[in-house]
């Protein structure tokens, strides 16, 4: 509400006075006119006066009250507005202060009194003047609340910052003036400046420095600054600004940790500590990798946590120590490929430092710590101990380089060979560093080398063998050997002379000798009318360049060789002529004879068999039993196998006879007989399947038989002597004087019972009429012990035959369970399943041993196998003593 407005309790007043001025008119007027009335008129006016004065004086109690209610207000605004915390003024549109709280005075440094009608503009700096000037006309034009910020200066010069809020009002004589508020923001202004002042000096460092800076927000970089630009080769902010830290980031660092696993954990210990610092496998724009040595920092701004993050570029001090540690592990490998120790000798001390590789040539256990040098010493040999200690006391007397070879003895009692070397280093404390290395290896092969020429020298002088040596011209610099004497030439007596002139029929096989290449070939040649062969050898040796070539006086292997080639054309053509299939394997395996028999009755070529392994043939990989009897041949044992069938790719039988071949009583391969009995088996077949085929007639006629006789004894047994035995129980129940519970006709019932169950057995008409599944039902319940579970699910559409012959088993099966097994508890299986009939009988009795079969008397299980083998059924019985025994059978269902 306007201060400047009536209020209502002001109104309420105005109101009752100019009532009481209305009464008193009225009573001027009767006073008047007084004379003029009668008694009783007069009475009535000054009655009515009487009450219009007690009137007039409860309006005067409630004026005085409205005035000390006022009075209070005005206080109460007096101290709001004086005392209040902020500057209040009343200005007018020239910007003269018409009114003002004392803490205005107070910010001004004036009193009210010395403030009152001056222009409030003359305490705002100069420069802001204007700046005020249009402030006050936005608030004298707008009818809103307007705000400012300026800097203002008191009566002795000080300053201040202020900020002004203003809003516009009209007085009761119509003048627009200005309700302002001043409050003195100076402390907020220097805090400002100061974080002003801060961000510019981190600005400038952020920019400025030559290491890489980055803010992260959110996993992302939304600052940087051009180190770190000109570090990862960008040239615009955009490049690199809103990208995620894992960006131009490898997968995984070379240290095999995910790189945004590994981020994750740096950022994390970041945060935890404080700051974080850290190595980082990154990329440049360009693809090219660099190491970096970030420090992480975070900055809480605004409520927000902003990474901090430097980079420095740490690529070549990485290089460095790759160089360093590569250049440790080359000195590691070339120690331990030349298989060297290292070891210091304190000379002072007399304490041995020696790594693990020396302590194992030396034979002992590895040690870290220093131990006496004895320890060394004591290893060397006993005779080899004078000679090395003069040796190294010489080293450190002298300040010499030493080297020596001796033996050491192992703790097991070994001996080995090693090599030691060093020097006395300058500089204290003084020490002899030395190498050892175990040289027991190239000893022996020094030794095995010596051997060996002594042997090739032997060998030489006392067997068919010639060794040249040839320069690239094909000029003779050695030619030695045994082999020369046939030829009637001493050792190097062809030395300077060319080898075309010496054997010119044999530069056509040299040539390529003399070019580079390696060679072999032979030679012939007719000494004193005997054909000499000489089976050659020849390499370059790039090296030395020089071609040599080895001789080897091959003239009886070449003789028969001769012989054989005779022989085997002769045994070909034999074999060749022979009615049977026959073939020839080595030891291995391989085909080394195929005749043209073999041929017609296998379809295998003979490119196909010969100089390849028999079970790759084929005939070989077309049947396994006959890879198996292959292996028995050549193990050394004869093998005979007659109708094997479907053995070659062409079908048919065969007899097949293996026979190994031997030489000094050594098994060298096998020969194999292979005879077309393909007719003769197809004979005997026939013959076979028309002698099963009456046994079935025969045997089919035979259960016929028996089932009709069964039929017969049943109708027998129910229609004769049950219904005999039947007559008599009715005689007796109406002619006897027997009481009902006597034993008589408890055995009557129990006889009529046994017939019809003998009947029932006899011939199962609920098959007939029910089906096969039903009807073993009814077989199971008439078994009251062991008990039996039933699983069953066959149709009754199945052959009768097939049902009578499924339930005489099942019958069969049980009998034997309840007189042999003593089983606790039996399981059937019965169902049908794809054009089979599966039955399935299995007990927990005391079983027997299955290999003893055979030996089983009694023709329940020979009854069954009849049945079974009718049907061309599969019959298989498993059991062990103390676990039961299980019957399978499974018949075709046509």
């Amino acid at each position: 509400m306007d201060a400047n407005s009536p209020s209502p309790d002001h109104d309420a007043a105005g109101a009752a006075m100019l009532r009481l001025r209305a009464h008193a008119e009225r009573a001027r007027l009767v006073s008047q006119s007084m004379d003029d009335k009668s008694p009783d008129e007069v009475r009535r006016l000054v009655q009515e006066l009487q009450i219009h004065q007690i009137e007039l004086g409860m309006q005067y109690e409630e004026l005085l009250q409205a005035q000390a209610e006022s009075e209070m207000l005005r206080s109460q605004y007096v101290d709001l507005y004086d005392f209040a915390p902020v500057g209040y003024c009343t200005i007018t549109s020239s910007g003269e202060i018409k009114q003002l709280n004392l803490h205005l005075s107070q910010l001004l440094g004036l009193t009210r009194s010395q403030l009152l009608g001056r222009r409030l503009g003359l305490f705002v700096n100069l420069e802001q003047r204007n700046q005020f000037g249009d402030f006050l006309d936005k608030v004298l034009t707008l009818d809103q609340r307007q705000s400012c910020s300026l800097e203002m200066r008191r009566d002795d010069g000080s300053q201040f910052n202020a900020r002004l809020e203003g809003l516009a009002f009209q007085n009761g004589l119509g003048e627009t003036l200005c309700r302002l508020v001043v409050i003195d923001i100076t402390p907020q202004y220097n805090a400002n400046e100061a974080l002003r002042a801060s961000e510019l000096r981190f600005r400038t460092l952020f920019e400025q420095s030559s290491d890489a800076m980055l803010l992260v927000e959110n996993g992302k970089y939304i600052d940087c600054n051009d180190a770190a630009m000109r570090m990862i080769g960008a040239v615009d902010k955009s490049q690199l600004l809103g990208k995620k830290i894992q960006e131009l980031t490898p997968e995984f660092q070379p240290n095999g940790q995910r790189s945004s696993d590994l981020i994750q954990q740096h950022m994390a210990q970041a945060r935890q500590k404080g700051n974080h610092r850290f190595e980082w496998w990154r990329l440049r724009l360009n693809g090219e990798g660099m190491w970096l040595e970030i420090m992480t920092t975070p900055l809480v701004v605004d409520g927000t946590t902003v990474m901090h993050v430097t980079w420095r570029d740490i690529t070549e001090r990485k290089r460095d120590e790759q160089r360093l540690m590569a250049s440790e592990e080359r000195l590691r490998l070339a120690l331990v490929g030349s298989g060297m120790g290292v070891w210091v000798w304190q000379l002072g001390s007399n304490e041995l430092y020696w790594d693990q590789r020396a302590q194992q040539i030396i034979g002992h256990s590895f040690d870290a710590n220093p131990v006496p040098f004895s320890r060394m010493a004591n290893a060397i040999h006993p005779e080899d101990l004078a000679r090395a200690t003069a040796i190294l006391q010489r080293a450190v007397q002298e300040h010499q380089p030493f080297e020596l070879e001796h033996r050491v003895v192992w703790p097991d009692g070994s001996i080995r060979y090693v090599a030691a070397s060093g020097q006395v280093l300058p500089g204290e404390p003084r020490r002899l560093t030395g190498l050892i290395r175990d040289v027991t290896t190239q000893r022996l092969e020094q030794e095995e080398l010596n051997y060996k020429n002594r042997l090739l020298e032997h060998i030489l002088s006392n067997t068919p063998v010639v060794l040249g040596r040839l320069t690239s011209q094909g000029e003779i610099l050695e030619m030695v050997g045994h082999g020369l004497r046939r030829m009637d030439v001493g050792d190097n007596e062809l030395v300077g002379q060319n080898i075309a002139d010496v054997y010119p029929d044999a530069m056509v096989q040299v040539r390529p000798l003399l070019s580079g290449q390696s060679v072999s070939f032979i030679t012939t040649g007719i000494f004193h009318g005997e054909s000499l062969y000489y089976q050659n050898y020849g390499f370059f040796d790039e090296q030395r360049q020089q071609a040599i070539l080895f001789a080897l006086d091959v003239t009886g292997s070449e003789q028969i060789k001769v012989q054989l080639r005779s022989e085997k054309e002769f045994t070909e053509r034999l074999l060749d002529s022979s009615v049977d299939a026959i073939a020839a394997l080595d030891q291995s395996g391989t085909v080394t004879a195929w005749n043209r028999t073999a041929t017609l009755q296998t379809g295998v070529a003979p490119l196909q068999a010969l100089g390849h392994y028999i079970w790759e043939t084929p005939l070989g990989y077309a049947h396994t039993e006959f890879r198996e009897l292959i292996a028995q041949a050549l193990t050394g044992e004869s093998v005979t196998r007659l109708a094997m069938k479907d053995m070659t790719p062409m079908g048919g039988y065969f007899d097949l006879y293996l026979v190994p071949l031997t030489r000094r009583e050594e098994n060298i391969g096998a020969l194999l007989i292979m005879r077309d009995v393909t007719e003769r088996e197809e004979l005997l077949a026939e013959t076979t399947r028309l002698k099963l085929r009456q046994q079935k007639a025969v045997l089919e006629a035979i259960l016929t038989a028996q089932e009709d006789e069964r039929r017969r004894i049943a109708e027998s047994l129910h229609n004769g002597v049950g219904q005999l035995l039947y007559a008599i129980k009715l005689h007796l129940e109406h002619t006897a004087d027997l009481p009902r519970t006597s034993p008589s006709f408890g055995l009557l019932e129990e006889a009529i019972r046994a017939t019809r169950g003998i009947s029932f057995e006899l011939t199962p008409g609920v098959i007939e009429d029910f089906g096969l599944e039903t009807a073993v039902k009814e077989l199971v319940k008439r078994i009251p012990r062991p008990p039996i579970r039933l699983q069953s699910r066959v149709p009754r559409n199945l052959p009768k035959n097939l049902q009578i012959a499924v339930y005489r088993i099942v019958q069969e099966l049980l009998n034997n369970i309840m007189k042999h097994a003593k089983a606790g508890e039996v399981f059937i299986y019965l169902e049908k399943e794809d054009n089979h009939l599966y039955l399935s009988v299995e007990d927990d009795g005391v079983g027997f041993d299955s290999a003893l079969l055979s030996e089983v008397k009694g023709i329940g299980l020979s009854s069954i196998r009849n049945r079974v083998e009718l049907f061309n059924g599969e019959f298989r019985l498993e059991s062990r003593p103390g676990h039961g025994t299980i019957v399978n059978i499974q018949l075709p269902v046509a």
